[in-house]
C-alpha cells in the first residue's frame, strides 16, 4: 500500500486577477502563503516519506512553505505540471472568453471535446503524464506516505483517474480544487481509492487578517 497527500499550490496573484495561468508562473499572494502554512501544521504530525512537486514556481514555493522545518527532499516533475494552454497563459479570463467563446466553453464544461491551442495539451494528454507519474511513485514508495504538490486541473484530472471516469467528467461533474486543499489516496494492490478530497479544514489555522 502506498498513501498519497495530495494538494493544490496556494493562492496566486493570477488567481485574484482571473488570469489563466497554466504554465506560466505568478506569485503566491500572502493568503497563498498562509494557505500553504496552515496544510504544514495539519501534517506536522503525520510522516512524510518522499516529497514530489509540479516543477512551476508556484508549487515549489507552496511546498516550500508546507515543508518547512522537516528535513524532506523536494523532487520537482515537469510531469506534474499545470496543463498547457498555449497563448492563453497569462490572459485575462475575460478577454479569452471574449475572443473564444465557443472554445472557452468546451475547455471547462466538455473536456472530451476540447481542443487546445497551438503549443496546449488536451485533459487526456495532462491525465496521462500526471497517472504515470503517480503510478511510478507508488511502486517506488510501497509502504510509504507521499505528498504530491500539483495545480486545479491537475487535481481534476487525477481525481478523474482515481474513480475510471470518462473523461468528459472532469469538467462540470467534479470539484473544483481549492488552494492548498487536503486530498487523501491510497494505492493497493494496483487499485486506487479515495479517502477524502478537496478538504479545508485546516483554513481555521489562517489567521483572520489573511482571510
Amino acid at each position: 500500500m502506498t498513501k498519497f497527500i495530495i494538494t493544490r499550490h496556494g493562492q496566486t496573484e493570477w488567481n485574484v486577477e482571473m488570469r489563466m495561468q497554466g504554465q506560466s508562473n505568478s506569485p503566491l499572494t500572502p493568503l497563498g502563503r498562509q494557505q500553504a502554512v496552515a496544510l504544514g501544521k495539519r501534517l506536522s504530525d503525520t510522516e512524510i516519506h518522499a516529497v514530489y512537486s509540479s516543477s512551476l514556481e508556484r508549487t515549489l514555493d507552496t511546498t516550500e512553505i508546507v515543508c518547512k522545518g522537516r528535513n524532506l527532499r523536494i523532487t520537482p516533475l515537469d510531469s506534474l505540471r499545470e496543463i498547457a494552454l498555449g497563448s492563453w497563459s497569462g490572459q485575462l479570463l475575460a478577454d479569452v472568453e471574449k475572443a473564444y467563446p465557443e472554445k472557452v466553453e468546451s475547455f471547462w464544461k466538455h473536456p472530451e471535446s476540447y481542443e487546445p491551442m497551438p503549443g496546449g495539451e488536451t485533459y487526456m494528454e495532462l491525465r496521462k503524464r500526471a497517472s504515470n507519474a503517480l503510478k511510478e511513485m507508488a511502486c517506488n514508495h510501497r509502504n510509504e506516505t507521499i505528498l504530491v504538490v500539483a495545480h486545479g486541473i491537475v487535481l481534476k484530472a487525477l481525481y478523474n483517474y482515481f474513480r475510471n471516469q470518462p473523461i468528459s467528467d472532469i469538467g462540470g461533474n467534479n470539484p473544483h480544487p481549492k488552494s492548498c486543499c487536503y486530498c487523501e489516496v491510497e494505492w493497493k494492490d494496483g487499485v486506487w481509492y479515495i479517502n477524502k478530497w478537496n478538504d479545508t479544514t485546516h483554513y481555521e489555522l489562517i489567521p483572520d487578517q489573511y482571510k
